[in-house]
């Protein structure tokens, strides 16, 4: 393996483990707020955004998964 490909490669794993971890945090974002009382509008909305969020990373992981499956 060249040096550039290692280097490529080592790259896409920070990457990977990158996007992991923001979608752990969503995750956990998502979970206090709906740990906490929700009825105000605002709540109502910054649940939908977390969800949203969240729903947006777990697809781009699926993504990275399915690309790395193709690959090998």
């Amino acid at each position: 393996m060249s040096r550039q490909n290692t280097k490529r490669s080592g790259h896409k794993h920070e990457t990977r483990i990158t996007l992991v971890a923001r979608a752990q945090v969503a995750y956990e974002v998502l979970c206090d707020l709906m740990a906490r009382p929700h009825k105000s509008a605002r709540a109502q909305a910054a649940i939908a955004e977390a969800k949203a969020r969240l729903s947006s990373l777990n697809r781009a992981l699926a993504l990275v998964a399915l690309q790395s499956v193709a690959a090998a």
